[in-house]
């Protein structure tokens, strides 16, 4: 019978280094009129040491202080920093050109779909999903199992709360521009919260063409108020808050206790 030796005879090598007694072990191993040993014979031996390679001996303790490398500070915050400069020169790109081909061809139609899929600009209704997942958030977190839960109970939900995913609408702002632009919020920011706004359609009056292209938006949380809505099930709760209270990253904002003391007037 044939049979595979390969591994048996590797073994063997460690232990003898003749192949015509390493032949012999195997062929009395598997001979049927042979001894039958339920064994290999291994005999210790010294062996050939291998060839050791250099290595960097260095304290532990050392290695620990190392600073980490330029890519092990590439964090998702940076990244999302990265993308929002990018994204927002391409929208300005869009817009210049739309300005440029309405003041060359006027009364004509600009269609700016085909440059938004080619720049990948975000899109309001893909984010109209995570604001469906923030609600059904901040729904178990504001009422939870308990059918009228009173405001004090509430409040402090809301100061630690994740914002990601919500629809804002600045209510007042020093930015008078900024009033009534409303948008799914994509980053909650430190200082601002980068929101994703709608397009608007060309058959509405007067509108520009930042408007018309839509995208990504940065509101300063800094003398702004902001509103938004929660559907608790049974109604929807109107909230309003103060973005100068919350220039705390998400993460930060958890964590922290808010007290209660003068704010900078917005007006």
């Amino acid at each position: 019978m044939d049979r595979d030796l390969t591994l048996e005879t590797h073994l063997l090598t460690r232990s003898y280094t003749s192949n015509t007694r390493i032949r012999e072990l195997l062929d009395e191993r598997y001979s049927v009129q042979g001894a039958q040993r339920p064994y290999l014979s291994l005999v210790p031996t010294e062996g050939i040491e291998a060839p050791k390679e250099k290595q960097d001996v260095t304290d532990i303790s050392k290695n620990a202080e190392l600073k980490p490398t330029k890519a092990r500070k590439i964090n998702t915050r940076k990244e999302m920093k990265v993308y929002i400069k990018k994204t927002l020169a391409k929208q300005e790109a869009i817009v210049k050109k739309m300005k440029s081909y309405m003041k060359k061809h006027p009364g004509k139609h600009f269609d700016p779909e085909p440059m938004l899929c080619q720049y990948n600009i975000p899109r309001y209704k893909v984010y109209q999903q995570l604001n469906q997942l923030w609600q059904s958030y901040m729904r178990d977190l504001l009422v939870g199992d308990q059918r009228n839960p009173n405001l004090n109970m509430i409040l402090p939900k809301l100061a630690t709360a994740d914002y990601n995913g919500c629809e804002l609408e600045v209510i007042h702002s020093r930015n008078r521009n900024l009033i009534g632009l409303k948008g799914i919020v994509l980053y909650d920011a430190q200082h601002s919260f980068i929101v994703v706004v709608p397009q608007k359609r060309e058959s509405e009056t007067e509108l520009s063409a930042a408007q018309i292209v839509g995208g990504i938006r940065i509101l300063p949380k800094r003398a702004t108020l902001f509103g938004f809505s929660v559907d608790t099930g049974e109604e929807i709760r109107h909230f309003t808050i103060m973005g100068t209270r919350f220039e705390l990253r998400a993460v930060d904002r958890s964590a922290k206790k808010f007290k209660s003391h003068s704010v900078e007037d917005i007006y």
